[in-house]
């Protein structure tokens, strides 16, 4: 309850200092709105607490290099709302990862200079030289090593669906896929990986591939079609039958089987910018459904039809999902 109570006030601080920055970051703002803010800031601790820490993450993301939206944000002087929705991102950042830079993963630099990209919400396909296949989910980059001497697909964060070629002038050389844990080698297949910040999940629809770790080349698994698992850099998971839904994504759905509400949105998230944050009130309870990952906001809508539930939008890139009494 403590720790509900801290998030919630730590919440409505930032807010607060959200809206005080955006007015007198506006044109007309006064002396007045200046001496007001400085009131605020001087009513107690936890005030100047929240509006030195939203400073700091205003002065790291002016750091960063300005594109033309973002200059065209700060700089407009009739866009009120959209400074204000600005520092309150920028606010929602701060609560959900500390001081960083507020860059969501997708703005990595692995993304910037990836082979092949998506952004958030996004889902394509590309076609190597030997005819291999692979579709790239929401925020996921990738880069390609292809040549007569090696296959190499390195998945630096996110999830690809990969379908081998069979162009005979490839073949010498296996294809490969390498995360952050670990290697697949394929055997003529078609698999999934999705890579997380601690392990990999491997599901494999045809054929079979092969698993070594990264700290441990001699530990290796195989897993043959109808098969799942995870693995870490140091240690292979078990062998589990694959759920059938799980590559619903590239048919832009989420199929939700009996999920807890926490993990629905922890799933959504990945398609959408900005916090989706679930109420720890309404974590455990159950939905089954076929939701849209391609229509977020609708996606989120049902979930209100299927439980008793409503969401809050905060603005449009903060958004909870509450009990709703």
């Amino acid at each position: 309850m403590s720790s509900t109570v801290h998030s919630s006030t730590e919440e409505k601080l930032i807010d607060q200092a959200a809206s005080w920055m955006a007015r007198l970051w506006s044109d007309d703002a006064t002396k007045a709105d200046q001496q007001a803010c400085d009131a605020w800031r001087q009513a107690a601790p936890e005030h100047e607490q929240a509006w030195q820490n939203l400073l700091k993450v205003t002065e790291r993301f002016n750091a960063i290099p300005t594109p033309v939206g973002k200059k065209a944000l700060l700089e407009s002087p009739h866009n009120q709302s959209s400074r204000r929705q600005l520092l309150q991102w920028l606010g929602v950042m701060l609560t959900s990862s500390g001081l960083g830079l507020g860059i969501s993963k997708t703005e990595s630099w692995q993304q910037a200079f990836a082979d092949y990209q998506t952004v958030t919400g996004e889902i394509r396909s590309v076609q190597l030289a030997d005819g291999t296949e692979i579709i790239l989910n929401t925020a996921t980059a990738i880069d390609v090593t292809f040549n007569h001497q090696q296959r190499l697909i390195q998945l630096h964060h996110g999830e690809i669906e990969v379908t081998t070629g069979h162009d005979s002038e490839y073949q010498d050389h296996s294809l490969l896929v390498q995360t952050a844990h670990g290697r697949i080698q394929a055997l003529g297949t078609q698999f999934t990986v999705r890579q997380s910040e601690n392990e990999t999940q491997v599901c494999v629809t045809e054929g079979a591939v092969e698993i070594t770790t990264k700290q441990d080349s001699s530990q290796k698994m195989q897993l043959h079609a109808g098969e799942q698992s995870l693995f870490s850099s140091a240690a292979m998971g078990q062998v589990e039958p694959m759920n059938q839904t799980s590559n619903s994504w590239q048919q832009g759905l989420l199929v939700a089987e009996q999920m807890r509400v926490a993990a629905f949105c922890a799933e959504l998230s990945r398609y959408r910018n900005g916090l989706l944050r679930c109420d720890p009130r309404v974590a455990d309870l159950q939905v089954s459904g076929v939701f849209s990952v391609r229509d977020t906001d609708k996606a989120l809508h049902n979930l209100t039809l299927a439980l008793p539930v409503k969401v809050i939008y905060r603005t449009g890139l903060w958004v909870s999902v509450v009990p709703d009494t």
